[in-house]
């Protein structure tokens, strides 16, 4: 999962062209732990849906804080992950980004190793779109 500014980042159609990656961020995510949902819900103004992506995060230590840190700071990305076909997805747009959060957890025995639940979430007018391997 790639978390991208939108200030760093075009779409045109199903083409994503990264603009600059310094401030993007390759999140290392637990195996199987990622999740993607999209709602469609109906509103005054019309139609919008709900966008949740949520992952975990392993092993709270200094170099993951401080990624965490900074990216509380900066809050709003534009999400580039691959679905359970291995297509590539973008999610946000780069006039409404989603607004990324994060909760530490930890507790006892193998399943509560200390971790960061991770969230990005917003609203957008259409589905996450499909795009090309932007990495390419």
């Amino acid at each position: 999962m790639w978390a991208i500014p939108k200030t760093d980042i075009t779409v045109s159609g199903d083409v994503v062209t990264i603009l600059s990656d310094a401030n993007m961020v390759d999140i290392y995510i637990k195996e199987d732990s990622a999740t993607f949902s999209e709602e469609l819900s109906k509103s005054f103004p019309g139609s919008i849906y709900k966008v949740d992506i949520s992952a975990v995060v392993p092993c709270d230590n200094p170099d993951t804080l401080k990624l965490i840190a900074e990216m509380e700071h900066r809050c709003k990305y534009l999400v580039i992950y691959m679905d359970g076909n291995g297509a590539y997805k973008l999610a946000g747009t780069t006039s409404v980004p989603l607004r990324f959060t994060a909760k530490a957890t930890t507790s006892t025995g193998a399943a509560g190793l200390n971790h960061y639940a991770i969230t990005f979430a917003g609203q957008q007018l259409k589905r996450a779109i499909f795009i090309e391997n932007p990495f390419l």
